[in-house]
């Protein structure tokens, strides 16, 4: 039965390592990564959070950047296509495909990747963490879960954490906010009338399992 783990990741050889570092206030949330037979090494993330001229010069002296674009900017982030040296990072993503994971969401900060990551089996948990021990990546596990059961001890449903989470990380509950429900469909890829149903039953779920819950 598969699993899905979440996990941080840290290391110097991984992707973005040094300009996180560099602008720890930054926050990257992964928004594509491919890789083809030519070497191609592909990432597309969306930045918010940070000085964004530190950004792109951190960008530049980025020893695992080959090069980068920005896609798009809004308010308060900007889309980047970044393409990889493969020469010079940690490449975790052949890990994946070796052991049939399939990366499901990831973001990075202060020197750190946060994965979530569906595994086909515990062992191929196992033996990414073998994996990660033999490039000298450190390994956290911060949850495990079987897919379709609850995510937490909240009771929040996978899709009310991951909309939680996106309107967290773009402001969204910010005085003032520093962005809309708009964004946020754009973001989560649905529409806005969903986003908001999503935050409500979230923010409902986490005020009884969360506050009143310890007067149970």
């Amino acid at each position: 039965m598969s699993v899905i783990a979440e996990f941080t990741i840290r290391a110097p050889g991984l992707v973005l390592t040094e300009t996180l570092n560099a602008v720890p206030e930054m926050t990257v949330e992964l928004e594509q990564q491919m890789a083809s037979s030519d070497e191609t090494a592909l990432l597309i993330v969306w930045a918010t959070g940070g000085d964004f001229d530190a950004f792109d010069d951190a960008l530049r002296r980025d020893p695992t950047i080959e090069s980068h674009e920005i896609v798009e900017e809004l308010n308060v982030r900007k889309l980047y296509r970044l393409w990889m040296d493969r020469d010079e990072l940690i490449d975790v993503y052949p890990s994946y495909q070796d052991i049939g994971a399939v990366p499901m969401a990831g973001h990075g900060a202060s020197g750190a990747w946060t994965r979530r990551v569906r595994f086909p089996e515990r062992d191929a948990l196992v033996e990414f963490q073998r994996f990660c021990n033999r490039e000298e990546i450190e390994f956290s596990l911060n949850r495990l879960y079987t897919p379709g059961k609850k995510e937490s001890a909240f009771h929040l449903t996978g899709a009310q954490r991951e909309a939680l989470v996106a309107a967290y990380d773009a402001g969204y509950f910010g005085v003032p906010r520093d962005a809309t429900l708009s964004e946020l469909s754009s973001r989560l890829d649905i529409s806005k009338q969903s986003v908001s149903e999503r935050l409500r039953r979230a923010q409902s779920r986490l005020v009884e399992n969360a506050v009143l819950g310890e007067k149970k």
